[in-house]
């Protein structure tokens, strides 16, 4: 039961599950929801998240991540604090609070100026104060002493704002969410000073913010809402509307004024109850464990026969997927779409003989996983569009679809493609040829112009709003990025390979000249001049150091744009060496042809651990930032592809500069200190850029949504 109320929406995107958050997920959809859930942000706030954080908004935020939380919404007539705070501003009471605890103080005029922007340095300082520490004792000089002590806690990780620069909405929540696991003057975890539970650097806030969150409920025809919400989430984003319709799963908090609306559904064949149809606390539908979320859902289950199982039912789900009722019948009905995962046969017995069963693997657009047993004779591929449809009467049914595309561009905030609205419970799905799937949100898209091969397939709802898009590989976000540090047997065997093939030749030119049959020992003469360089020069293109392109793309002896050309495709990285080699040493040009045949191990850096990936195929990757790309299944690499580099002259929020062109770093980028030849994990606020140049390498290979740095690379100048 308790793992079962542990689940809390605290991110954007994705509901939290479980609530047990470490100190490393603070990323920043965790820590706005946080901040909204605690009050320190409104949902309007939410949808201008790069607005400008404020004196009086950082008081908010600082207010609601401390034990005032509560007081501050009970405070009556707060009096006239300052000559521009007003007892009737909505600022008052975190105002009083923040300046009482001596968290923050105004001006000497007599004013506190609660619209001015709030710098880095202002507001690590007032967070600083929040944890009990005396500034004025830090080592050093304002505002050095207060940012290094700021970095020290962990303050300022996941953010890239610097010294003097303004901060954001986002920052904030971002710099708040970090306090929780900051140790205070005292040397304990701040958290716990706020009730929440702390074990081994990991926080449960889930027993304070769902004390007062009520659900689920099924919504009915005509269900209202006991309050008008100000904060709506449906399946997780954003939204403003708090419509609900028939079947629909809901959970409110009346103290916070949210409500979490989902309307994700489960439907087909129930194959298992378990532990037991009297006493169930999960159901298997379409090949997925579903956990049951009340001792109501429980009972409906076990009054069907034998707990329903073989019959074919929908689920209606909330909170983590979790069941919240149950839909049989006619009402039963529903239609999904997605890609082919897997297809498996496998020989089952039946009372007349064995048989074989076929069960496909489908991803729905809804991000769930469905398996449906599908007739022994039909052919489905991988990566096949489907169209799954459940009968309440009649059971499952896969179907292959065709392609039903749409072009236009994403609008600022997602809400329409083209002229086409998006529904505000639209689901999408991005797609590679390799057969990986998986859900995205709208927000992704911002912006993004989709052209009609982008778009494999779409649905629109009643209004005509289009509520499915299933996508061809458009984001990039489906393929594993690393940082590439060495190829190993591509290394080995090369210089072998070169080295012999010189070596022959000087043989064979020694023999010739001195007038004896091959194979006729005799003093080597040196190879000429040009072969060797030649050579070398194949060498160092297939077997590059780390060291050589990064510090040559610091230097400019290593251009991008060459670069670029060079491990473009394999064609183009083989046409090179060919080109170079030709038939200058004897027999050199098959040599090549094998050798680049062979496969290879690549040590790289992904996820800050260092990993090694062997195949039997060696692709036209190598050095530096590179894209990998998986089977459906995930087991299979079947594509590396090299991402291109970009020396950075500038960091932003979540962009770079190099000279006067932008590029957008992915939400999830990975950032590596390069130093002694040696790759380590790191974070931005950590790396001080007067020691070190920045290179960020880009996926540049097509993706209409892609061209973001997926990999950051801080390398050490002195």
């Amino acid at each position: 039961m308790k793992k079962r109320i542990l689940a809390l929406l605290l991110a954007v995107c994705v509901a939290c599950s479980m609530l047990i958050l470490p100190a490393s997920a603070s990323g920043s959809n965790t820590a706005v929801q946080t901040a909204v859930t605690l009050g320190g942000l409104t949902s309007d706030q939410t949808a201008n998240l790069a607005a400008p954080l404020t004196r009086g908004a950082l008081t908010k935020l600082m207010v609601a991540f401390s034990a005032y939380r509560e007081s501050a919404k009970t405070q009556g007539s707060t009096g006239t604090l300052f000559s521009d705070v007003s007892s009737g501003s909505a600022y008052a009471p975190y105002v009083r609070i923040a300046v009482q605890q001596g968290w923050i103080s105004g001006y000497t005029d007599g004013s506190f100026r609660p619209d001015n922007a709030v710098t880095l340095e202002e507001a690590c300082t007032a967070v600083l104060k929040l944890l009990g520490y005396d500034v004025t004792t830090l080592s050093g000089t304002f505002p050095a002493a207060q940012l290094n002590k700021a970095n020290e806690l962990g303050l300022r990780d996941n953010l890239t704002k610097t010294q003097g620069e303004g901060m954001t909405l986002e920052d904030g929540a971002v710099l708040l969410y970090n306090a929780l696991t900051a140790t205070t003057a005292e040397g304990k975890v701040y958290a716990s000073s706020l009730g929440f539970t702390v074990n081994n650097g990991v926080v449960d806030v889930s027993s304070i913010l769902l004390s007062n969150v009520k659900g689920p409920f099924v919504a009915g025809l005509g269900t209202q809402l006991p309050f008008a919400p100000t904060a709506v989430y449906r399946n997780d984003t954003v939204t403003t509307d708090a419509t609900l319709n028939a079947y629909d799963v809901y959970y409110y908090n009346e103290t916070a004024q949210t409500v979490w609306i989902y309307t994700r559904k489960a439907a087909g064949r129930i194959t298992a109850v378990s532990p037991s149809a009297n006493a169930p606390t999960s159901v298997t539908v379409a090949g997925t464990e579903y956990t049951i979320a009340s001792s109501s859902v429980a009972a409906q289950l076990s009054a069907l026969n034998g707990g329903g199982v073989g019959q074919v039912v929908t689920l209606l789900l909330g909170m983590n997927n979790e069941v919240a009722g149950i839909v049989t019948g006619e009402e039963a009905d529903s239609v999904f779409y997605g890609v082919v995962q897997s297809a498996s046969r496998n020989l089952i017995e039946e009372d007349n003989g064995a048989d074989v069963l076929q069960k496909v693997s489908v991803m729905c657009t809804d991000g769930i996983v469905r398996s449906v047993n599908v007739d022994k004779s039909l052919n489905f591929p991988t990566g096949w569009l489907v169209e799954i449809s459940v009968d309440g009467a009649n059971g499952e049914n896969v179907k292959k679809i065709s392609s039903r595309s749409v072009s236009g561009t994403v609008n600022a905030d997602a809400t329409a493609l083209g002229d086409a609205a998006l529904a505000d419970d639209v689901e999408i799905m991005d797609t590679t040829s390799g057969g990986a799937a998986g859900a995205i949100r709208p927000s992704r898209l911002s912006g993004v112009t989709l052209s009609g091969s982008d778009v494999r397939y779409y649905t629109t709802n009643s209004a005509g709003q289009i509520d499915r898009v299933i996508l061809d590989d458009v984001t990039g976000d489906l393929w594993e990025y690393a940082a590439l540090d060495s190829v190993r047997r591509l290394t080995d065997e090369a210089a072998k390979k070169i080295d012999k093939k010189i070596s022959d030749k000087a043989q064979d030119a020694a023999r010739e000249a001195a007038g004896l049959p091959a194979g006729t020992t005799t003093t080597t003469t040196k190879v000429d001049k040009t072969d060797e360089e030649t050579f070398q020069d194949v060498k160092n293109i297939l077997v590059p150091s780390t060291s050589d392109v990064l510090y040559g793309l610091i230097d400019g002896s290593v251009v991008s744009s060459t670069w670029n050309t060079l491990t473009g495709k394999t064609d183009q990285l083989f046409s090179y060496v060919l080109r170079r080699t030709g038939d200058s040493v004897g027999g050199t040009l098959g040599d090549f042809l094998n050798y680049l045949g062979e496969g290879a191990t690549y040590v790289c850096y992904s996820g800050g651990k260092q990993v090694a990936y062997s195949t039997a195929t060696k692709y036209p990757v190598i050095a530096g930032g590179i894209a990998i790309g998986r089977s459906a299944d995930g087991k299979a690499i079947n594509r590396m592809l090299q991402l291109s580099p970009v020396v950075i002259d500038k960091l932003g929020a979540a962009s770079v500069m190099s000279g006067d062109k932008r590029y957008e770093t992915a939400d999830d980028m990975q950032v590596y200190l390069w130093s002694n030849g040696q790759y380590f994990a790191t974070s931005l606020p950590k790396i001080n850029t007067e020691d070190y140049k920045l290179i960020g390498w880009y996926d540049n290979f097509g993706c209409s949504g892609g061209r973001k740095i997926r990999i950051l690379v801080a390398v050490k100048t002195n």
